[in-house]
């Protein structure tokens, strides 16, 4: 068990704002180890623990919101049952890992090859991982592609592969250096090497990518409120702080955060009005609850030229905050409701504002899930918007996480992204993956960002997550083509 729980840590310490992603490359060794000679029950056992453990470690930084946060705010359940909910999370993002065990405990004794017990670990380790993130309680928060968002070399795979093949390569690579644990020596020797060629390739890689041609500046606004005072906060008073930041500002297309007016559609108001006014000169892309047909929709907002040109309503809600999943299961859960319940919207919509590219916009969540930027580019976004609150969390880790998912959305489909956050991070990035310019979190902000327009569609765009397909195709064949006749099954 000692090294499931090394696994775990060191799996951790990889991801996003914690120490360095290059953990991830050998992470998956200890938990190699720990299976090894296992039989099924303890290999999905140690499989579920580890992936149990994992979330737990990395995303602690939920706890908060669910104990106090939520609580404090809402006023509908207790710091314990918060804590209880945090628990039930972690175990559904577990499960899918019991797959994973069960299926490596019976089949890996059974292949003969080391190089054919690689490719297919890393399969249905990426085949399990994909399953987290599918249904109304998919998330893909925590995926192992997640620790390399700033290894820009490397990363470049996505705009082929997505992030599952880079999943799979990291086990893969995993995987190789695990053989050699049984010594020490040439153990360390492995992780020496694979990590020193794998970050002298994406050194090089980097060396020959394009620099940077954009030159349409976008007015990026950090409002930074902190979540009692922003929703109790009236949108005249936000509307005085927003005119307020527009007054330094050059006459270019500002963006707001995600529910910049939080708890009130504020069209067909003074309020829309003055907006409308201000975008005569300067188009605003805001964020605000709209109402309609009695329903509720979380949404983005586009003025210019003194008119609202439409707005994008979320397609992937937040389970239990802002939908109930699967109601007849989770009908008690209904605690967890944020301000409202939404309805999806069912239209990735794109954005014509004159004398800018065309706009994809997502919001929140969203981003973490490729389908939706992917769509939007198919659709003719010409570069991409995530517009998000972010400001329940007590820790910069969350706010890291959810901004490395902007990086895989900008390479996948080699669009430039903006991503513009109340409490941060507020950042661009370029169509390669780099990080161009942030604002610190926390604080009260806007920055110019300058773009450039892309209609390139890359074989992600165009194919979406294709290698799931050929990671089951190994899980299948590989059992199949490569069993071990010999009855005492050779040891790895």
């Amino acid at each position: 068990m000692i090294f499931i729980i090394l696994a775990s840590l060191f799996t951790t310490l990889s991801m996003p704002g914690f120490l360095w992603g290059g953990f991830v490359w050998f992470s998956l060794v200890f938990l190699f180890k720990g299976l090894e000679n296992k039989n099924l029950f303890f290999s999905a056992l140690y499989s579920f623990v580890f992936y149990y453990l994992f979330t737990f470690f990395s995303l602690f930084w939920v706890i908060p919101v669910l104990t106090k946060n939520f609580p404090e705010f809402f006023g509908n359940f207790n710091s314990l049952a918060g804590f209880g909910v945090y628990l039930l999370l972690c175990l559904i993002e577990a499960v899918p890992f019991l797959i994973f065990g069960i299926l490596y405990g019976y089949f890996l004794p059974k292949i003969q090859g080391k190089f054919s017990k690689a490719l297919f670990v890393a399969s249905i380790f990426t085949i399990s991982d994909y399953l987290r993130g599918i249904g109304e309680l998919g998330f893909t928060g925590g995926k192992l592609s997640d620790a390399l968002f700033r290894d820009v070399g490397i990363i470049q795979l996505v705009s082929v592969f997505g992030t599952v093949g880079l999943t799979f390569l990291i086990v893969f690579i995993n995987f190789l250096i695990y053989l050699n644990f049984k010594n020490f020596n040439k153990l360390l020797l492995s992780i020496t090497l694979s990590i020193s060629f794998i970050y002298l390739i994406n050194s090089i890689v980097v060396s020959f990518l394009p620099l940077n041609k954009s030159d349409i500046p976008i007015v990026a606004v950090q409002t930074n409120y902190d979540q009692l005072i922003k929703y109790s906060k009236p949108s005249q008073e936000i509307l005085n702080d927003i005119s307020n930041i527009i007054q330094k500002t050059p006459n270019y297309l500002h963006i707001f955060p995600e529910a910049t007016f939080p708890s009130e559609d504020i069209r067909f108001t003074k309020i829309e009005n003055n907006l409308k006014e201000i975008s005569l000169k300067k188009p605003i892309i805001i964020g605000f609850p709209i109402s309609q047909e009695d329903k509720n929709f979380n949404s983005a907002s586009v003025y210019a030229n003194g008119k609202n040109l439409g707005h994008y309503d979320k397609i992937k809600l937040f389970p239990f905050v802002e939908f109930l999943p699967y109601n007849k299961i989770f009908e008690k859960f209904t605690f967890l409701k944020g301000i409202l319940y939404f309805t999806p919207g069912n239209d990735e919509k794109i954005f014509e504002i004159p004398n800018y590219p065309k706009a994809g916009i997502q919001i929140c969540f969203e981003s973490y899930f490729p389908e939706i930027s992917r769509k939007l580019s198919l659709n003719g976004a010409e570069f991409l918007i995530t517009i998000t609150n972010d400001g329940w969390y007590d820790f910069d880790i969350a706010l890291w996480q959810h901004f490395s998912k902007s990086v895989f959305r900008a390479i996948e489909n080699r669009k430039y992204m903006i991503q513009v956050s109340n409490k941060g991070i507020t950042g661009l990035i370029d169509k390669y993956g780099r990080i161009i310019q942030i604002l610190p979190p926390r604080t009260e902000k806007f920055a110019i960002f300058n773009v450039a327009p892309s209609n390139e569609k890359t074989l992600y765009t165009i194919f979406g997550d294709w290698f799931i397909i050929i990671s089951l195709i190994l899980a299948i064949l590989i059992p199949l083509l490569f069993k071990n006749y010999n009855k005492k099954f050779s040891k790895l």
